[in-house]
């Protein structure tokens, strides 16, 4: 297939691209320099130019404390520029496929969230990400959207890195444990979008690694290749009162995958899997 990528320089969109060329497909990448969403007239000249299959939707507001006093500029991206694309796909009938959060869901629940569970996002970033899904459902007649949470790869800062880093320069680091869900790779959510492109089927998925966990036994997780190596680092579980931030995070925001696993035909990557996967390819993590 003929792809076009939107956000192709972010964390996402860097290993999702050659991702895809990898898998055999024709793939336009687009970084923000080269096609800024928010300028419709500019979305639909690239579109019409590039006449793709399908467009993979990654550019998007993806700062969730700054969104909460930059609340123009995240649904300037996330509603609006999602909408000039979806706009643009349905003029020449392309099919979209829209990468969204699990912070749609107001973490309110105890059990995974189905993808046909009502909405309720209690930030900002969430509800600019849950206006983008719906104008997609607007406009296009054929999409997925991909909600998927706790994103990390090598292209841009991320937990993962910011845990490895502390736990080299301290002997102990603080970490919210009554936060709920599921961390995920940009390396195995690659996979699944490509899979689930090459199934064909069209709707609402959850993408993320296997597994639910805090975030506190997901920095423990990290730790553990430092700990191997001799150092000792203590990992104490905080409340998240106790580390306010601007953006209210949901408590629990584990996604139920079994639409995706249903599309895909196959089981999931665990998250601790895909985590030492991720650790064994990034030489930066080696201590100093």
């Amino acid at each position: 297939m003929k792809l076009l990528v939107t956000g192709a320089g972010g964390m996402l969109g860097q290993t999702l691209s050659p991702y895809l060329a990898r898998r055999g497909h024709d793939v336009a990448a687009f970084g923000k320099e080269e096609l800024d969403i928010t300028d419709g007239d500019l979305v639909q000249r690239v579109v019409a130019e590039q006449r793709p299959d399908l467009i993979v939707h990654c550019a998007a507001y993806t700062q969730v404390d700054q969104a909460e006093t930059e609340q123009e500029m995240a649904f300037a991206i996330n509603e609006r520029g999602t909408e000039n694309v979806a706009v643009a796909a349905s003029k020449l009938n392309i099919p979209m496929l829209f990468v969204s959060t699990d912070y749609v869901f107001d973490g309110s629940r105890n059990e995974p969230y189905k993808t046909d569970d009502p909405t309720g996002p209690i930030s900002v970033y969430g509800k600019s990400k849950l206006a983008g899904e719906l104008a997609v459902q607007r406009h296009c007649q054929n999409y997925y959207i991909v909600r998927t949470s706790w994103l990390y790869g090598p292209y841009g800062r991320n937990f993962v890195d910011t845990i490895y880093k502390l736990a080299q320069e301290r002997d102990q680091i603080k970490v919210v444990a009554d936060q709920v869900g599921s961390p995920t790779s940009t390396a195995t959510l690659s996979e699944m979008i490509a899979d689930l492109i090459a199934s064909g089927r069209y709707g609402i998925y959850h993408a993320t690694d296997e597994g639910v966990t805090s975030w506190f036994d997901f920095a423990r997780e990290i730790v553990k290749d430092l700990e191997a190596k001799g150092k000792k680092v203590e990992v104490v579980p905080i409340e998240t009162k106790d580390m306010p931030r601007p953006a209210p995070r949901p408590a629990y925001s584990a996604l139920d995958k079994s639409d995706l696993v249903k599309a895909l035909g196959r089981p999931l990557t665990p998250w601790q899997e895909a985590l030492h996967q991720y650790m064994q390819t990034q030489s930066v993590k080696a201590p100093a």
